[in-house]
């Protein structure tokens, strides 16, 4: 026990002394923090639901398309242009201001639309009835005509799910518009034939109320952004680039005569070891306060959005511990089994640079394709980010997080049990 207190307060004063190489520790996570966030805080604007411009000439101005444009301009997924009537926009112009990127998608409603829905729908009613009820509608001519007509143009480049938006979008509207006008026809047949006057206190818009959620388990309502994934992706590529100082101390004091004074002494090297692991994780635990702090009161003056913690703080620290472990691992076996610093440099610092690429620091997890999605899985750093995404983003407690806990607890595990075989094999060459 003494030897581990010893070795435990021999790096924590090498640290205190390196106070550059301390500073870079803190600084230079911040620095990445700030710097990508708002590098990438458009980008996760445009991931998120925006309203689509759209260019509306309503040439029927009757019930048919004033209420088509004014369930366009109810939507909160559109941005709706629409002409006046002193526009004479004509298709090719309106195919032309969509095309040059003015709106993404333009809608024309053809004139006469409503009269045509009405006719249509009386000649249906028509069909209906018996050959002594066809005066129903009086000396009208009823003949089956053509069926109104929307044309919608697209922007070339737009995706696909937009446009399966905005049509769906129409043809609610219309399948309304066509329920109201339906009820209109049947209420003047009631009142021509029986006199009765049919109240229209009814909605024809919706009957069915479908609210969307966030899957969250608290009461808010929790929407991924860009410093949600940042604060935390950084915080953890930073955490595990202990491993550059970790394992070129472990280098130096193979290289200084130090570890042989250790061999010498009486007792495991284990110890040893084991105060390396406390210090560096100790280190690591304020990286990531440090870290989370800049999340949670520096980004916001900045005009970016205020980190959301949640309130499951023990998850939140066990958590941390467990990545600290990890990285703190992975420093004591690089420093173990390299034989140079230059080594240990290259390719602890590479090592960590594609585990992080891999692990959906760098490009998220989510927009990857499914293949990298699965390869992402092998990383660490994902099993970290994917903690803190269910922490931050989920507010989920400790039993939720313990596959990743017991993952980067197992990695740390194994990782110092190859610098501990290493360090036998060479005690006993």
């Amino acid at each position: 026990m003494l030897k581990y207190f010893a070795s435990t307060y021999k790096d924590i004063i090498l640290l205190l002394r390196d106070k550059a190489g301390l500073a870079m520790l803190f600084v230079m996570p911040a620095a990445l923090i700030i710097i990508m966030t708002l590098l990438q805080d458009s980008s996760f604007k445009a991931l998120e639901e925006r309203q689509l411009p759209i260019l509306v000439r309503n040439m029927d101005k009757d019930t048919f398309g004033i209420k088509i444009v004014e369930g366009l301009k109810n939507s909160k997924f559109f941005a709706v242009t629409e002409l006046g009537n002193n526009d004479s926009c004509t298709i090719d112009e309106l195919k032309l201001r969509v095309s040059g990127g003015e709106f993404q998608i333009g809608v024309m409603i053809h004139d006469n639309a409503t009269n045509l829905l009405r006719n249509n729908i009386k000649y249906n009613i028509l069909q209906q009835m018996s050959d002594e009820n066809d005066d129903i509608f009086g000396d009208e001519v009823i003949t089956l005509q053509q069926s109104p007509k929307i044309e919608i143009f697209f922007d070339p480049v737009t995706k696909s799910s937009f446009k399966q938006s905005v049509t769906s979008a129409l043809r609610e509207f219309s399948a309304s518009v066509e329920a109201r006008i339906i009820f209109n026809v049947y209420s003047s047949m009631f009142n021509d034939l029986l006199g009765m006057d049919l109240q229209n206190t009814g909605s024809f818009s919706t009957m069915v109320n479908i609210d969307t959620h966030y899957a969250s388990t608290n009461n808010g309502i929790l929407v991924p952004n860009s410093v949600q994934h940042n604060v935390p992706a950084w915080t953890i590529f930073a955490m595990f680039f202990i491993v550059i100082p970790l394992a070129g101390n472990i280098i130096k004091e193979r290289r200084s005569g130090v570890y042989t004074r250790i061999r010498i002494a009486a007792g495991s090297y284990f110890p040893v070891t084991m105060g390396k692991v406390t210090t560096y994780t100790i280190i690591g635990m304020l990286q990531a306060t440090s870290m989370l702090l800049i999340g949670v009161f520096l980004l916001p003056v900045m005009g970016l959005p205020g980190l959301i913690i949640g309130d499951n703080y023990l998850s939140l620290i066990i958590l941390t511990i467990s990545v600290s472990l990890a990285a703190t691992g992975y420093g004591v076996v690089i420093g173990s089994v390299a034989t140079s610093h230059e080594q240990s440099s290259i390719f602890g610092s590479i090592s960590v640079v594609i585990l992080a690429a891999i692990g959906g620091i760098w490009v998220p997890v989510f927009v990857m394709s499914p293949t990298m999605q699965q390869i992402s899985n092998i990383s660490p750093l994902n099993w970290a980010l994917s903690g803190y995404y269910d922490v931050f983003l989920r507010n989920f407690g400790i039993a939720d997080i313990m596959g990743y806990v017991i993952s980067l607890i197992g990695f740390f595990m194994v990782c110092t049990a190859i610098a501990l075989y290493y360090d036998r094999i060479r005690k006993e060459t």
